[in-house]
Order: C-alpha cells, then structure tokens, then sequence
C-alpha cells in the first residue's frame, strides 16, 4: 500500500513537473508572440509614416505638374498673341510700302525741271 502510495505520489509529482515546463513553455511563447506584436507594430508605425510622406510628396508633385501645365498654356495664349501682333504689323509694313510708294509716284509728277 505505501509502494503504491509512493509511486502515485512520483506518478503525481512528474506530471506536476512536466505540467509546469508546459506553463513555461506557454509564457516563453507568449513572450515572444509579444515581442513580434511590438515589432509588427513599430514596423507598421513606421509604414504609415511613409505612406504619409509618400501622399505628401504626390500631392505637391501634383501642383507642381498643374502650375507647370498653367505656365505652359499662358505661354501659348501668349505665343498666339505674338503671332497675330506680329500678322497684323506685317499687314502695317505692307501697307505703309503700298503708301510710300503711290506718295513717291505722286511726288514724282511735282518735280521741278
């Protein structure tokens, strides 16, 4: 009956023992399940301040590229006025050499022999 009482007793005593490297086990595994949830956290933390970085810099890209394009057209509007500036000073030249030259014919019959 001791005999029996005694191995019980280590039976108990070994299952109490490998029970407990279990539950240590466990809180090694918690431990570093904590530890990677920290670092994923941080990594993400991270990210998002890239993300944010990335957007600001997009957005800015953005205006620049659509003050660059409204550059781009007020240098055609003004291209295009130069154009018709410069049309209508040749239609001027020509005409003024059309009137200096009927006002040298005209002239031409007034001299004096």
């Amino acid at each position: 009956l001791v005999k029996a009482i005694q191995t019980d007793t280590q039976d108990a005593v070994a299952a109490m023992e490998r029970s407990t490297q279990g539950v240590v086990e466990g809180a090694r595994l918690s431990d570093n399940a904590g530890t990677a949830l920290s670092e994923i956290d941080r990594v993400s933390r991270q990210l998002a301040e890239l993300i944010e970085q990335i957007s600001a810099s997009a957005s800015k890209e953005a205006d620049q590229a659509s003050e660059v394009a409204s550059n781009i057209q007020h240098i055609f509007a003004v291209t295009e006025q130069t154009g018709e500036s410069t049309r209508t000073t040749a239609n001027q030249v020509r005409d003024l050499a059309r009137m200096a030259d009927e006002l040298r014919q005209s002239v031409a019959r007034f001299k004096i022999a």
